[in-house]
């Protein structure tokens, strides 16, 4: 049986529809860069790797630039063996251990580690030097105060100053006066 020239003709007409259609509903894919193929920090901490160590959600809660500041997120090591972990920003360094194949998650209380001075006013970046065995990376850390009700708790509260010891004022004293006898 011959097919007629003008049905061939429909034909390919459809089928070069069909792939066009195919091709401009998967073609976005092929020349984006896929989103889930790129590490970030989903909070508001960062995400960094400084030889064995990875930093995780690490970010900073202060008051203000010149105030105490407590350090939180976790530091994850991936070797064998017991890291010394330094982080130096603005003249404050915090130093931790973090040992084999473990990790340090800065929320606990047993790892509260909190620095003289974060180096930036919440809100902006710190300039964060951080040093592994032999090997260092310069990264930015953010600053975050007690605004967010998740991060108030863990501000550091300033230690108490001692005051001088309230002075004891004398008794009042009353003279009774006999007025009705005068």
């Amino acid at each position: 049986m011959k097919i007629a020239p003008k049905n061939r003709v429909q034909r390919t007409l459809v089928a070069g529809a069909a792939a066009l259609t195919l091709l401009a509903s998967t073609g976005c894919g092929a020349i984006n860069e896929q989103a889930t193929t790129k590490s970030y920090s989903a909070s508001d901490g960062i995400v960094a790797n400084v030889g064995p160590i990875g930093l995780r959600n690490v970010m900073v809660v202060a008051e203000n630039a010149d105030s105490a500041g407590r350090i939180l997120g976790t530091v994850v090591n991936s070797s064998d063996s017991p890291v010394q972990l330094s982080m130096t920003g603005s003249g404050s360094t915090a130093t931790v251990t973090v040992p084999a194949d473990g990790q340090i998650n800065f929320e606990d209380e047993k790892n509260k580690t909190t620095v003289d001075r974060p180096g930036a006013a919440p809100g902006a970046l710190a300039n964060v030097t951080v040093r592994v065995n032999n090997e260092s990376a310069e990264v930015k850390i953010p600053v975050l105060d007690g605004t967010l009700p998740e991060y108030s708790s863990f501000l550091p509260t300033p230690a108490p100053t001692e005051s001088a010891a309230p002075e004891e004022s004398p008794a009042p004293t009353t003279e009774a006066t006999d007025e009705a006898g005068a």
